[in-house]
């Protein structure tokens, strides 16, 4: 699969048409002011500081598609959704992890099950073995929504995220196993 001209189109289930493409350099000022017109606690439970803007011109900078592919969602030309597959190095080089962002007003219209399956299918084409994502376990909605992908929750750990308020949170690993998908020879 050739990540830079990667292009697809979804549906969402309100019937908004959604265009999958990857990050590029001139996308800097509108993922900037996505994550910058996004509420608190739309926020609060991302990984990254990405109000920081130069958090997120680090991200540009360092634009990699082998090492992190980053895909935007589009409606019209309103972006409204980033998902990322992170690849892993050395002894867990078989291994991605998964991220997403969603606007308020694109979620729970199945983008972000679109997307993730996108992502799931660059990782089969990249041949990795199996994808997790780290979710604050209070999220009952997204760790629901990773399991009807086919993530099953692996281990829960305690106080495994800060806040920026400075409270804790457990997080769950989910983890999806492409290494099932093959039969492997020895």
């Amino acid at each position: 699969m050739n990540l830079k001209a990667y292009r697809n189109f979804v549906n969402t289930t309100n019937r908004r048409r959604v265009m999958l493409r990857p990050m590029t350099i001139e996308d800097r000022d509108a993922v900037t002011r996505m994550f910058q017109e996004a509420g608190d606690e739309d926020v609060r439970f991302l990984y990254d500081e990405v109000r920081n803007s130069d958090v997120v011109a680090g991200w540009f900078e360092r634009l990699d598609y082998e090492r992190i592919f980053p895909l935007l969602a589009l409606h019209n030309s309103e972006l409204v959704g980033d998902a990322t597959l992170h690849r892993q190095t050395g002894g867990a080089r078989h291994i991605g992890e998964l991220r997403i962002f969603l606007t308020r007003n694109f979620r729970g219209v199945g983008l972000g099950s679109l997307m993730l399956r996108e992502l799931i299918a660059v990782a089969r084409d990249l041949e990795l073995m199996f994808l997790t994502a780290r979710v604050v376990s209070a999220q009952l909605s997204v760790i629901k929504a990773f399991r009807q992908l086919g993530f099953k929750r692996m281990a829960e750990y305690d106080d495994f995220f800060i806040a920026h308020d400075k409270t804790l949170h457990d997080v769950s690993m989910m983890v999806y196993s492409l290494a099932g998908e093959r039969e492997f020879r020895f």
